[in-house]
């Protein structure tokens, strides 16, 4: 080496022996794999052990927090799966080393391997130390977009509409019932306070419309709420048990507005397992009926649905119907007659103004006036009017 020196400059030199180190401590590293390769995969089996106990830890923590409506979050679950590919890599690993007959690369090989693997192994035991909540809420849709009927220019429709709001807003109500005879739009004024509420995410948390039905019961309206909530209650037959699951299940979408649409009953609402709308809670109950014993019944404040003037009936025939109608000779009087005869309901004049679009024959136009002037069962003319006859006449 002093020879070599005195031939070299010292910054060549510095080069060859740095070159001479990196040479050197090349192959301490491998003979290092290949010397101890037994110990190196020992040690790997032990860390390994050790973030195996650490994944059932994580497993059993998650599975006790992943309440209805909760999921995993994402660094969970691709911290589980990079576990879970890791230990397909070292049973392989194992798998080599049991054979016990080494040649000297192969061994050299597996003691290095292995060493590399402890290091993802120590990586992974670290980022698995997870201190907060393991799940998340899953993202909220808020609320359904609903398809409604729009009825332009009708004063006396978006009063009601102005009122549910005015009242939905207010703290001093948190129980709120529409009234009003069938077919006179209560449906369509609570389609769109959803709709708008859907919309405006800063007022409420979640809106969640149920369609109740005359025939529906506490067990029944406890099924239609948990499909809203995608809550499953079969295993559940005992009322009072499924009532504690959907009270559970909603306390957890914090500030709702839950819609029953057409009630025909009234219930208590700890029997089917509906929180009291409080201050506290944020929460609001919007239902309609066609009783005010039922309103009075569920304790709400009451808004009643009003008909239309004979202007809206009018106005909005003709929007339906098509004005082009009243072109026609001698027919004008005839269409004041049926819609006198709708009984300025909204939804009477809707469906009976589509029936008769583009319908200009004066002789079917008295036809249906006559149809609709007689309380009977069957009808000639076309299926809505006989639909309709039941509302009309109740």
């Amino acid at each position: 080496m002093e020879k070599l020196a005195q031939f070299l400059e010292p910054e060549k030199l510095n080069q060859v022996l740095e070159l001479g180190k990196k040479i050197w401590d090349g192959i301490g590293k491998l003979y290092n794999y290949h010397s101890s390769a037994g110990d190196h995969v020992n040690n790997l089996k032990r860390k390994w052990e050790e973030l195996e106990g650490q994944k059932i830890d994580v497993e059993e923590k998650m599975k006790s927090e992943l309440f209805p409506r909760k999921r995993p979050k994402r660094e969970v679950e691709l911290w589980l799966q990079e576990v879970e590919t890791i230990n397909g890599e070292i049973q392989t690993i194992e798998e080599e080393g049991g054979r016990g007959i080494w040649k000297y690369f192969p061994r050299m090989h597996m003691g290095k391997l292995a060493c590399q693997k402890i290091q993802e192994v120590k990586e992974l035991y670290q980022r698995g130390g997870f201190r907060d909540s393991l799940v998340v809420d899953p993202p909220v849709s808020h609320g359904e977009e609903l398809p409604t009927t729009t009825f332009v220019g009708q004063s006396t429709t978006e009063r009601t509409i102005e009122r549910v709001r005015e009242h939905l807003l207010d703290e001093n109500f948190r129980r709120i019932a529409v009234y009003g005879m069938g077919g006179i739009g209560k449906t369509t004024v609570m389609k769109q306070i959803n709709n708008d509420l859907s919309k405006e995410r800063d007022k409420f948390d979640n809106i969640i419309w149920v369609t109740v039905s005359k025939s529906s019961s506490v067990f029944k309206l406890q099924e239609d709420i948990a499909r809203k909530l995608k809550l499953d209650l079969t295993d559940s037959e005992d009322e009072t048990t499924r009532a504690g699951k959907l009270n559970n299940e909603l306390k957890n979408w914090k500030r709702y507005v839950l819609i029953l649409d057409d009630m025909w009953e009234a219930f208590h609402l700890e029997d089917v397992g509906i929180p009291e709308p409080t201050p506290t809670n944020g929460c609001r109950l919007l239902l309609t009926t066609r009783s005010l014993e039922v309103c009075n019944r569920m304790d709400c404040v009451n808004i009643k649905m009003e008909l239309l003037s004979e202007k809206e009936s009018w106005n909005l025939f003709l929007d339906k119907v098509g004005r082009d109608v009243l072109n026609t000779q001698d027919i004008e009087p005839i269409v004041k007659e049926v819609v006198k005869e709708c009984a300025r309901l909204p939804l009477a004049i809707v469906t009976i103004a589509g029936s008769l679009k583009n319908v200009i024959d004066v002789s079917e136009w008295r036809n249906a006036l006559n149809e609709l002037r007689t309380p009977k069962k069957e009808f000639k003319s076309s299926v809505p009017l006989f639909l309709f006859h039941s509302i009309l006449h109740q």
